[in-house]
């Protein structure tokens, strides 16, 4: 019987201990943190929008520096690409949670302000890595999109 209430009062103290440690994954670092949200589709033909949208957080709220970004395409022949976006300057918060929308298109789109991305000649394969930086130039991990197809 002894043995049995050791092993539960373990289990518990077990499940305790791993319930804490999951919590610490989900807490604001110095480090950018940044998770990839969603993507508005998944095939984009010519003069379309792609908006990606990323979640960061950051225990100082410094995250004002940049967000890198590049397309990497699996189709032999077509181009990747790589942008650097400036974060614009607010006033930092503790523990700040946000949400970027970052687009790019596909070719002209009129009143757009979007980045035209390269286009190749044929259907690309492609996906999209992003990461940021902080003022106190701490640098996130890199995230990764779903594969998308730019249709020609």
């Amino acid at each position: 019987m002894k043995a049995v209430r050791m092993k539960a009062k373990l289990l518990i103290i077990s499940t305790i201990l791993l319930a804490v440690a999951a919590c610490k994954k989900d807490t604001y670092t110095t480090k950018p943190q940044l998770t990839f949200k969603s993507v508005n589709g998944t095939s984009f033909g010519l003069n379309s929008a792609i908006i990606f949208s990323i979640e960061f957080t950051d225990k100082e709220g410094d995250i004002q520096d940049s967000i890198w970004v590049q397309k990497v395409t699996k189709t032999n022949g077509c181009t990747n690409f790589s942008d650097r976006v400036k974060i614009p300057s607010f006033t930092p918060t503790n523990n700040l949670k946000g949400t970027f929308e970052i687009g790019y298109s596909t070719g002209n789109i009129p009143n757009s302000n979007y980045t035209v991305i390269p286009i190749c000649s044929r259907n690309d394969t492609c996906f999209f890595r992003f990461w940021a930086s902080d003022l106190a130039k701490n640098k996130s991990d890199t995230v990764v999109s779903p594969d998308i197809i730019i249709r020609r």
